[in-house]
């Protein structure tokens, strides 16, 4: 087991991606969408890297806006403590083997921390003293949660919550929060509501990565996120208890909104639209507010910055294809023989995969068929499915090369592809048409695909010209290929 870089803070973090040479700092950009530009330009390029943005037009030297964190596969092992240089599967298996011997560590109350180095109430609070970037020209306003945790409760007050809920700017004292029916933040908020009452919420701009990490994780009901950073870490998460929401604010973080969240039908905003993960601008309408009542923050705050783009989820969530490979694979193994590798190889969301692959050794006659039926049919897959593949063994499923070699050789589309209608689906799916928006249906179809040589002739399918794995890998050490 490798050992854990214990980062307290998202200085702490911002600090060693910069001693790996993978941080750009940038003075004097707009918060106004050069932010934005900046960040979707760097992070589509061929060297994506974190960026920390200072002396922002109209705000503070020091007051910065951090962006890209989790970029690159790279950066995704950094904050999550895994080896770097490995294949997308080799980091899924070591996620798996990490959590499933993780000890829950509930967090540790203190009472004072850099969090609490300005207390603003009052007339003193004011949401738009933070640079909190107008990401794209078409979204709604400005948004400081992005990269947030938001910290919610039961009326019971017997779990709190934790998930990174995105939040826009409206006036001084009020912002929305965008939170899903189905997600437990908003079960939180109702529990509240239904007693006649305004719910307590804290949103934290800018935190360590264990505790992003495990508000990214979808862990059951009752189980809070704070205990699963605090395994991840190995040490638990310092946190200041604030007294009238009696809700956590970790004792290390930038910038923490606290408030109340009133029924929807006493107070809400038109929220959006937002640049959502699917890469469309399809969502919006009406949200919950937050009153705020007090801001802490530390001095020369950061705003961790996480807006959603097309593309992989990892431009947005730490872990997102590995939390999500991982779940999948535990899912079907103990139920499908000889799966060698899982591997979200496209997701968008931060929860779910877009295609998923797997590779097997084949074993018996339609173990492929029986792998992709399992997967798609797994709460992991989520929603937004639209192809589960299957491939041998000699194929990295984490490899689009390997993925699509296997698919353009292997497969006969009428024999090997079948189609399920009918699927669960998210309504940022931009392929729903507005009839069927209209009449409540969001399903989808997902295609079944076996890429695997045929089972029955396996063995006499032409040979792939590859040389062998094991001697290209005697060579890289041989000839240090990997210090070119």
């Amino acid at each position: 087991m490798m050992k854990i870089t214990p980062f307290y803070s998202l200085r702490d973090h911002i600090d060693a991606i910069e001693s790996a040479g993978l941080l750009q700092r940038i003075d004097n950009a707009h918060w106004d969408e050069e932010i934005g530009a900046i960040s979707e330009q760097v992070a589509f390029s061929n060297k994506p890297r974190a960026l920390l943005f200072d002396s922002i037009a109209d705000y503070p030297i020091g007051f910065r806006v951090a962006t890209n964190l989790h970029v690159s596969r790279e950066l995704q092992a950094l904050a999550l403590g895994m080896p770097k240089g490995v294949s997308g599967v080799e980091l899924v298996k070591h996620w798996r083997s990490r959590t499933s011997k993780l000890e829950r560590l509930p967090p540790n109350e203190v009472k004072k921390g850099p969090i609490l180095e300005n207390v603003l109430t009052g007339d003193s609070i004011d949401l738009f003293s933070f640079p909190a970037p107008q990401w794209r020209a078409p979204d709604g306003g400005r948004y400081l949660g992005t990269g947030d945790v938001t910290f919610t409760t039961n009326i019971e007050g017997d779990w709190v919550n934790a998930a990174p809920y995105r939040a826009q700017l409206f006036s001084s004292h009020r912002m929305t929060i965008e939170i899903a029916e189905t997600h437990h933040g908003k079960q939180h908020l109702k529990s509240f509501w239904e007693a006649g009452e305004h719910a307590p919420i804290v949103m934290v701009a800018g935190q360590d990565p264990y505790t992003y990490a495990g508000a990214c994780t979808p862990l059951p009901a009752g189980y809070p996120e704070l205990e699963y950073s605090g395994g991840l870490r190995g040490t638990p998460i310092d946190v200041i208890i604030h007294k009238e929401t009696g809700l956590p604010v970790p004792a290390t973080a930038e910038i923490a909104v606290i408030g109340f969240v009133p029924p929807l039908d006493e107070d809400s905003e038109d929220e959006g639209p937002f640049g959502e993960c699917t890469g469309y601008f399809t969502h919006g309408g009406t949200h919950p507010v937050v009153n705020v009542t007090e801001i802490w923050h530390r001095n020369d705050p950061i705003i961790q910055g996480n807006p959603t783009m097309h593309g992989s989820a990892s431009r947005h969530a730490l872990g997102a294809e590995i939390l999500t490979s991982a779940r999948m694979w535990d899912a079907i193994e103990n139920e499908i023989p000889n799966i060698c590798g899982v591997y979200a190889i496209y997701q968008q969301c931060q929860q779910g995969a877009h295609i998923t692959a797997v590779s097997i050794k084949q074993t018996y006659a339609g173990h492929a068929k029986q792998a992709a039926t399992s997967i798609v049919g797994s709460l992991a897959n989520g929603t937004l499915s639209r192809a589960v593949i299957i491939v041998d063994d000699d194929i990295d499923p984490s490899n689009w090369e390997d993925i699509l070699f296997a698919f353009s050789t292997r497969c006969d589309p009428y024999e090997d592809i079948d189609i399920v209608r009918g699927m669960p689906n998210s309504h940022l799916d931009p392929r729903i048409s507005p009839d069927r928006k209209k009449a409540g249906d969001k399903t989808t179809s997902t295609m079944l695909i076996d890429a695997c040589k045929p089972f029955h002739w396996k063995d006499q399918f032409p040979k792939t010209n590859s040389v062998d794995p094991l001697l290209k890998t005697e060579m890289v050490s041989k000839f240090n290929l990997d210090d070119w």
